[in-house]
């Protein structure tokens, strides 16, 4: 009956506009007057532009579902792909097996929400400069979209390496045919933008602005992407005309060290529950909530919930009995991951879910393991309250923490490199190792694992590294299930470790952008 209701309504409505003039509907005001061309005026509205930006900062499913850091731990030799079963998201199993397809609907989705915060930030950055707003408020907003592009050109750096460089937004049609840049001019401007936003971005950021970027956020990133550059193409970043060399980089994180107020919370777990949202250890953190409830899966960006938290929860039969929501399963933690930990070394627990700690019974996935996420998954304290409930999970991501700053600044050869190597390790009440680059690298697996960073450190390390740690062939661990076969994974070092560029994105090119590699 209601449906008959709905439907007779949409007749009457579209009798009644065709009996309107033409001329009639052209001479009318727009019903909504907000447009681009009258948007931009005031200080709300730039507000408002901003939040936009921070809004795709945290997207994970323009094209199907594609949370860089789960990609990126799959990829490594950290997780598997998992899932309900082998044909329940062949994109997914295509990066864990990495054998990517030009076609990999997920790898477009990354595509488009990067290319879609740097227009964004494009945007915010032509648009406020002639906009009545405090020039207190420009100076800052100005940073932290340059902030924001730089970091979603670091990812596409990373991703796919040979992508188009954009400062300003596309005019016309003819400015649509854009060359691929040099990894070097990427990375460049990437340094330029942070260089040029940590000078202007706030050294504090007050409980009521949480989410905002940070002074010390923009120095840590700098850091990350010398690191990253430097390993992988043996050359320094030029930010508009300053060398960002490895003393340089190194100057960036002993002043977040020395100066930020940041610091190693007491007990490691505290770092992914709720209480710690935003914790003195937390340098950089994307926001997610469950306050604005969502439904729609059909447009899931439109909510503000972390699908990664969705995606890797165990597939638990009996949620009541559990403190885990039913998730499904996907990036099974390795072996491998389970045994980098030291005997007696407290993250292994506070990292790893074991099949042992569920109450009631499990279904069994798809390269099932016997270990999940504990970082972010279905954990009941951030059980949504309204909406669809696998849309709206709040569990907030820490891109970057206090201890991967230390270990950034041990790394980079610190004269308190084993100082800070030690302040890691005894947080968790292990003993003293040399501050080799070696051990150095292991403690970055265990301190960070499942946090996406793995994949990109073994890259940098050469991809002589990541072959031996990412192939696997014939290892099966004591709680897998599963044929032997479903667990082999052969990494292409023909590909760089890059991914494939959307064939979309080539195809409407005019013939200016090349494949990668191996694709």
């Amino acid at each position: 009956m209601l449906r008959n209701i709905f439907f007779k309504s949409i007749l009457l409505t579209a009798a009644v506009l065709l009996a309107t003039s033409c001329e009639d509907f052209l001479e009318r005001e727009p019903l909504d007057l907000r447009v681009e061309s009258n948007f931009y005026q005031t200080q709300q509205d730039a507000t408002e532009a901003l939040i936009a930006i921070y809004d795709a900062f945290g997207w994970h499913t323009v094209v199907g579902f594609h949370p860089l850091q789960m990609f990126m731990d799959i990829a490594s030799d950290d997780s598997y792909a998992g899932g309900a079963s082998r044909n329940d998201a062949p994109n997914i199993i295509q990066v864990d097996q990495h054998n990517m397809l030009t076609t990999n609907g997920e790898i477009l989705g990354l595509w488009r929400k990067y290319y879609i915060l740097v227009y964004r930030s494009n945007l915010y950055l032509e648009k406020v400069e002639g906009m009545e707003v405090e020039e207190s408020f420009r100076t800052r907003t100005v940073a932290e979209a340059k902030f924001m592009r730089a970091y979603a050109y670091f990812d596409l750096l990373r991703l796919f390496e040979n992508v188009p460089l954009l400062t300003e937004t596309l005019k016309s049609q003819t400015d649509y045919d854009q060359a691929q840049a040099t990894p070097q001019d990427i990375a460049n401007q990437i340094a330029k933008d942070l260089v040029e936003a940590a000078a202007d971005l706030p050294e504090e950021i007050p409980p009521t602005e949480n989410g905002r970027v940070s002074k010390w956020a923009a120095k840590s990133l700098l850091a990350r992407v010398y690191l990253y550059v430097n390993g992988v193409y043996g050359t320094d970043l030029n930010a508009g005309g300053t060398t960002i060399d490895r003393a340089a980089a190194l100057a960036e994180v002993e002043a977040v060290i020395q100066n930020s107020g940041h610091a190693l919370l007491p007990n490691f777990a505290d770092n992914f529950n709720k209480a710690n949202e935003f914790s003195v250890e937390s340098v950089l953190e994307i926001s997610y909530t469950d306050a604005r409830p969502w439904y729609d899966w059909g447009y899931i960006q439109g909510g503000e919930g972390n699908m990664a938290a969705q995606m890797q929860g165990p597939r638990v039969d009996e949620p009541a009995l559990e403190a885990y929501d039913r998730g499904w399963s996907f990036a099974p933690v390795t072996q491998s991951l389970y045994e980098a930990f030291e005997d007696g070394d407290p993250r292994r627990e506070a990292t790893i879910l074991h099949e042992n700690e569920i109450v009631g019974s499990l279904t069994i996935g798809y390269q099932h393991t016997g270990y999940f996420s504990k970082k972010y998954t279905t954990s009941k304290e951030y059980a949504p309250s309204d909406g669809q409930p696998e849309l709206n999970w709040g569990n907030n991501y820490r891109v970057i923490r206090f201890a991967d700053v230390l270990l950034m600044a041990a790394e980079l050869g610190s004269s308190n490199a084993q100082a800070y190597l030690d302040e890691v390790r005894s947080r968790v009440g292990l003993s003293s190792v040399p501050a080799t680059m070696e051990n150095i690298m292991n403690e970055r697996r265990v301190e960070l694992a499942l946090e996406g960073h793995r994949y990109w450190d073994l890259i940098r390390q050469g991809l002589d590294v990541a072959e031996q740690a990412i192939s696997v062939n014939g290892e099966i661990g004591p709680l897998y299930q599963g044929e032997a076969v479903e667990f082999n994974v052969t990494f292409d070092p023909g590909t760089r470790g890059l991914f494939p560029i959307p064939q979309s994105e080539v195809d409407i090119s005019n013939g200016l952008y090349q494949q990668n590699a191996g694709y």
